[in-house]
């Protein structure tokens, strides 16, 4: 019986890979093995998370479930598929299987699911097993399992943290969680990893999530102008909801609670909120804002999430320095937010090691959209979008 099980398993690991790929061959970006939990219990997996960028304004988000065997149960399996969708709030999901078309067809569209045939799986099966480009999920988690980051945790349990926020689906409490994330990791890559390895292809998959995110709640401002989509940001990265006028709601109590009891004349209530204007000018977010606010944004968060979820499962050697700009964009400015010098991550040769960070004075000052490549050149990288 464990060995049906393990044959079972491995089956349902290459097709999960090979329908990763067939997906992002049509543009998408695609996540696997995303646990989704319920408070502490772990509820169920599912098997590819699928974004889309249908267009300026539209996203979709596709669940998927895959079932290699040779005998898939596949009305149980459709029931199930449908209450996923439901608790996770997926625009649609698909189910590919072995099992006949004809016998499951009809269920699946009175479900309002997608079916991708038999023949069509195992044409997908055909070309895309096997990609020897690329490290599996697998591959991946084994090396991560071996890196404690913070007591006993594992480097993999942390990630599979990570990746339980796509479950409970896009926000800017995700993102703000994701950026923390990355920056964390990277900080720990920065004094650990001589040169980048495990750590750093953690790194470029949360990185990969920040920029998706960022896509997606920027999606509700795509015809909205630049100060209005600023605005929008600020909101949710500082305050981690976009509602218009979330800052004046805080700022106006803080104001009167000072009015009525500390400061009538309101000298003070006026210093505070200059006070709190100044302090977000510097906030760390600051660039992000400045980034995520562009009006060719959601194309180039796209392009981004995609170079650098290909990084981080490239078998290559991860290297920030050889990222595409869209990808290059998102670590620096995550290096930025950790506080961390730019050059010991983008200015090297594949040769050069990463120092630790007191080995080297940090940068002095953050990204000002108004200043030029050259104004920077002491700290910016050539070919960042920025």
């Amino acid at each position: 019986m464990a060995k049906a099980t393990e044959s079972d398993a491995d089956k349902g690991s290459v097709a999960e890979e090979a329908l990763r790929s067939y997906f992002q061959q049509l543009g998408a970006f695609v996540v696997r093995g995303v646990k989704v939990r319920a408070g502490r219990d772990h509820v169920t997996d599912i098997d590819l998370w699928v974004y889309t960028r249908a267009s300026v304004h539209a996203r979709h988000i596709a669940i998927v479930d895959i079932k290699n065997k040779k005998r898939a149960k596949g009305y149980e399996r459709l029931i199930w598929l449908k209450g996923l969708q439901s608790a996770v709030g997926a625009d649609e999901a698909i189910v590919a299987t072995t099992a006949s078309k004809d016998e499951l067809a009809p269920f699946a569209s009175r479900m309002g699911l997608k079916l991708l045939s038999s023949q069509v799986f195992k044409a997908v099966m055909a070309r895309y097993s096997g990609d020897n480009s690329r490290y599996s999920s697998e591959d991946l988690e084994r090396m991560w399992r071996d890196v404690r980051i913070e007591g006993n945790e594992n480097l993999a349990a942390r990630m599979e943290s990570n990746l339980v926020e796509l479950g409970l689906g896009l926000s800017f409490t995700a993102l703000n969680i994701w950026i923390d994330e990355a920056a964390k990791l990277l900080v720990y890559c920065y004094d650990h990893e001589r040169t980048p390895n495990v750590v750093a292809r953690a790194v470029m998959l949360c990185a990969s999530l920040v920029a998706i995110a960022a896509d997606y709640v920027g999606r509700n401002t795509a015809f909205g102008d630049i100060e209005s989509r600023r605005s929008y940001f600020r909101e949710g990265l500082i305050f981690g909801a976009s509602a218009e006028g979330t800052s004046n709601r805080y700022l106006n109590f803080a104001e009167r609670i000072t009015t009525d009891y500390l400061d009538k004349t309101g000298a003070a209530a006026s210093t505070i909120r200059s006070g709190f204007q100044r302090a977000v000018e510097n906030l760390p977010v600051g660039p992000f804002i400045d980034f995520f606010a562009r009006p060719a944004a959601g194309r180039e968060l796209i392009d981004a999430a995609n170079q650098l979820e290909a990084a981080a499962f490239s078998k290559s050697a991860p290297d920030f320095a050889t990222l595409p700009p869209e990808g290059k964009t998102i670590i620096a400015l995550l290096i930025d937010y950790a506080d961390l010098d730019r050059r010991k991550f983008l200015r090297r040769s594949s040769g050069d090691s990463i120092s630790p960070k007191h080995d080297s004075p940090l940068h002095e000052t953050q990204y000002t959209p108004s200043k030029s490549a050259t104004d920077e050149q002491g700290k910016r990288d050539d070919g960042l979008l920025l």
